[in-house]
């Protein structure tokens, strides 16, 4: 066979694979479908204000410091670990945080206001939305303007922080949120009448 045509050939075969090792790559370090987070639209009201109590006692003691973050990342794991358990005689209240540290049980709401109350901080928000878009039943977890930007902290669902650029636009749909100072519509807010707060699939 010709020299140069085999020469030719393992020349065109070692550019192919290279390029496609540097498509793996660059797919494993970009994010796949990457979002940027839904900081919404201040509102006077929302269809939830009523339930939520427990959520603005917590929300009216918080302080205005940061949170270490290794520390709220353990607080995520170990809210995580906890049983999952839903209270049918109050479904749209939020239990109060010593109740979920007590029987170390509790929903979304119970989890993400829980957490809330540990971390201490005017730099979180309360979100009520989808965790996938599409979803019948809704959800609740949190949002935190960390030192290095907003994380997502569900502790129902994950065991750490998510990154917002990191997670497809279609999980974690806000449809209205709750910060110390006010209260937040997003895209979502006309929910499904059916939509079941709290209590998710």
């Amino acid at each position: 066979m010709n020299t140069s045509l085999v020469s030719n050939r393992v020349s065109l075969a070692s550019t192919r694979c290279a390029a496609i090792v540097t498509l793996r790559a660059s797919l494993l370090l970009s994010p796949s479908s990457s979002s940027a987070l839904d900081l919404g639209n201040s509102t006077g009201r929302t269809p939830y204000d009523p339930y939520l109590g427990p959520m603005w006692s917590v929300f009216g003691k918080l302080g205005a410091s940061q949170p270490d973050p290794a520390q709220v990342e353990k607080w995520v794991s170990e809210g995580r670990a906890f049983r999952y358990s839903f209270s049918k005689a109050q479904p749209y209240v939020p239990q109060s945080p010593e109740q979920t540290e007590s029987s170390r049980s509790g929903d979304c709401k119970a989890k993400s206001l829980w957490l809330a109350n540990k971390m201490d901080s005017k730099k979180v928000r309360f979100v009520i939305g989808k965790f996938k878009a599409g979803a019948a039943q809704s959800h609740a977890w949190l949002i935190w303007n960390s030192p290095t930007g907003w994380l997502i902290l569900d502790a129902t669902m994950f065991s750490r922080s998510l990154d917002p650029a990191r997670v497809s636009s279609r999980e974690f749909v806000p449809i209205y949120s709750y910060a110390p100072s006010g209260k937040y519509t997003h895209g979502r807010a006309a929910a499904p009448s059916e939509s079941k707060y709290g209590d998710h699939t």
